[in-house]
């Protein structure tokens, strides 16, 4: 099989497995309602500079995750399976980068194809490749980086650092500065560590730099000249000084939580990645460069105030190609009991996938409940039997039967519980202003274009809620906010407005003193309707 041929089977293969099922999960609050509602009111308005929600220009990103929606809207409409389009094609992207790759660098066709099938089914990757978030974006581009720099370094050839430029002018358009700073400082790093003058050289070519700002710069620019200070304060400030010094969620600002997160991210192929990261160490180009840029973005997100579950994602694709060759070793190895490493963490993650189904109340968990058993005995004999090749394959296949399963079942059903898509009928019973009760729930502004304000939280009880929270963190919110002040006198006044109260605050709001003063009008899907009393 020529070399094109096999990546078109992997492409169409991939988008597939990550795109199948989209149209069944509606869009979450409260991350993917932002950007889903920005790509549609930026459509509406005919304007693809300039980010707006709530009818208010904000800066909580750049431009390429509304790019891509707004392309995916217009070709396809405003659906849930559009929205989550631009993920599932650079997952698929993300899965043919890897097999381009490895095959160039190996050219071993079945330690590219094993790379890809670790990357397409490990849990990060599955979940972000269906997910409404720049993270797969950043993900593709900032390997891309990666890969080009390191090939264009090591064998002098300049138009591969130049194509790295560009892809980190992506990357940058995606995410901002990252994009840059991270695989320039572990450029710098990995030559640093090779103590090789001429990598240093390399680093820098005049082609790369143009290439970078004739990308980059053109949108940074018009921004700057439409919104001037603004732009710089909310998306180099907000978004990216205040995100690196306070912590937004300042429980989770714990050193140890990328140390717990990566492993997880990585099943079910944790054993092999870890087994390879240390057991192939070694004083050389390959082992260096990975081991830079998956300890490097390990260290240097744990070092940030700030942390979510996908900052550390971009170290994942080193530490996978460095899995697969762990695998590879314990192949030649001929060992019974060294497969445990492989075998042990997939067989782990599908029983813990097994087991939580019983936590769910939804969900016809039957068609799990008899695969992963006897997908557990099969991969087991596998071992017992010594047929080493059918296990990777076996944990690959099975994890995807296993998420073709959860998807559906769990996922969509979950989706549901976290979206307002559900109360769409409700938006046909509000009359006069529309307030929400303790949580904004922007998906309903979403599907309804039904506009909305949110009732404050009184200082003393968000105080309570986020003890260590900063308070620059309220500008992250541009929806309209009305005092609960406000609101009484509105009520007492008997103005005509509607409060919608999701399911989880209704036990507040029956104690609150809203409630008194309305009456209540419908719950559809997991929002309560009250109007005022008249």
């Amino acid at each position: 099989m020529k070399q094109r041929n096999l990546l078109i089977g992997l492409a169409i293969l991939s988008f597939i497995f990550f795109a199948a099922g989209n149209s069944l999960l509606p869009i979450t609050d409260p991350v993917e309602s932002n950007y889903a509602l920005t790509a549609k009111e930026m459509v509406w308005a005919g304007d693809w500079i300039s980010p707006r929600i709530y009818g208010i220009f904000w800066y909580d990103k750049p431009i390429m995750v509304y790019w891509l929606l707004c392309l995916s809207y217009s070709v396809l409409g405003v659906t849930d399976f559009a929205a989550r389009l631009p993920g599932a094609v650079f997952g698929m992207a993300s899965v043919v980068l890897t097999a381009w790759y490895v095959l160039r660098q190996s050219q071993k066709r079945h330690i590219a194809l094993l790379s890809a099938a670790m990357v397409g089914t490990s849990l990060e990757v599955w979940a972000i490749s269906h997910a409404i978030v720049t993270d797969q974006i950043l993900f593709f581009f900032t390997a891309a980086t990666m890969f080009f720099a390191y090939i264009g370094i090591t064998e002098d050839k300049r138009s591969y650092v130049t194509a790295a430029y560009a892809m980190s002018a992506l990357a940058v358009l995606t995410k901002g500065p990252v994009g840059l700073v991270l695989p320039g400082l572990f450029l710098l790093v990995f030559a640093g560590l090779r103590r090789n003058a001429a990598y240093f050289k390399r680093i820098f070519p005049i082609s790369g730099i143009l290439a970078f700002c004739l990308i980059a710069l053109p949108w940074y620019g018009s921004m700057y000249y439409l919104h001037g200070q603004d732009f710089i304060d909310g998306l180099l400030g907000l978004n990216n000084i205040v995100r690196a010094t306070s912590s937004e969620h300042p429980e989770m600002n714990v050193w140890y939580y990328y140390v717990v997160l990566v492993p997880v991210s990585l099943l079910p192929w944790t054993g092999p990645c870890l087994y390879a990261l240390w057991k192939r160490r070694q004083w050389s180009d390959s082992y260096v460069f990975l081991a830079v840029w998956s300890l490097g973005t390990i260290l240097f997100y744990t070092c940030m105030a700030t942390k979510y579950p996908t900052y550390s994602y971009i170290a994942n694709m080193p530490l996978i190609l460095m899995g697969s060759r762990g695998i590879m070793d314990i192949y030649y190895k001929n060992k019974r009991h060294l497969w445990a490493i492989v075998t042990a963490p997939a067989i782990f993650y599908w029983l813990l996938l097994f087991g939580a189904t019983f936590a769910l109340k939804w969900g016809n968990w039957i068609p799990l409940y008899v695969f992963i058993p006897l997908a557990v005995i099969i991969v087991m004999a596998a071992q017992w039997k010594r047929s080493y090749p059918a296990i990777p394959v076996l944990i690959a296949l099975g994890t995807v039967v296993i998420y073709g399963i959860i998807l559906p079942q769990g996922i969509a059903q979950y989706f549901q519980y976290r979206s307002s898509k559900d109360s769409i009928p409700l938006a046909q019973k509000v009359t006069g202003p529309v307030y929400f009760f303790e949580d904004f729930r922007t998906s309903f502004v979403y599907y309804t274009g039904v506009s909305a304000a949110y009732i404050s939280i009184p200082p003393e009880i968000a105080k309570q809620i986020k003890p260590d929270r900063s308070a620059a963190w309220s500008g992250k919110y541009l929806y309209t906010i009305i005092s609960p002040e406000q609101v009484l006198q509105q009520l007492d006044r008997k103005d005509t407005i509607s409060i919608i109260v999701p399911k989880n605050d209704h036990d507040h709001f029956l104690n609150s003193p809203f409630f008194a003063k309305t009456q209540y009008v419908d719950q559809i899907g997991m929002n309560y309707l009250y109007v005022t009393k008249k």
